[in-house]
């Protein structure tokens, strides 16, 4: 059986669980590289099966209302109503992924995308070395989708 999928079942990641706050932080950097502590994030999701993670979370202002991405590469999609509240991530431990080689500045997925912004996160709280490999800032369809299939993580992740 491969290593990626040596779990059986996903594993709810909570905050004070050993190596949360480096997964999180991977998983949320495009997010605050994009908008500092403009737009903050509840976690509705932070699951983790074998070597691979996905975050879910909604974006809101530091008031709590809704994000204000004026000024940002996202303004105008948002003014437009082409964007939702919705922040994903998918994280990975081990090799890199064709993508990662592949990086590139796309207002949807952010700049670096498919790079590996957190490579280097290693926090004191994991052994474990976590790499970004796809997000999406407020997509306004179900951009994780195909994800399984891109990327080779397991279907079971993502809920479906």
């Amino acid at each position: 059986m491969s290593h990626a999928f040596a779990q059986s079942s996903v594993a709810p990641q909570r905050p004070g669980d050993p190596g949360y706050d480096t997964l999180l932080a991977v998983a949320s950097a495009p997010l605050h590289e994009a908008f500092g502590e403009q737009v903050l994030l509840d976690v509705e999701r932070l699951d983790r099966l074998g070597r691979w993670a996905f975050l879910l979370g909604t974006m809101h202002a530091p008031d709590g209302g809704r994000p204000d991405l004026a000024g940002s590469v996202y303004a105008e999609r948002a003014a437009a109503g082409g964007m939702s509240d919705v922040y994903v991530a998918l994280v990975h431990t081990g090799a890199p992924s064709r993508e990662a080689e592949t990086a590139d500045a796309d207002p949807e997925h952010g700049p670096g995308a498919s790079g590996d912004a957190g490579s280097a996160a290693r926090g004191a709280d994991s052994p474990e070395r976590w790499r970004l490999v796809d997000h999406a800032i407020g997509p306004s369809d179900v951009a994780w989708l195909e994800w399984p299939q891109q990327h080779a993580a397991p279907r079971l992740l993502f809920g479906f």
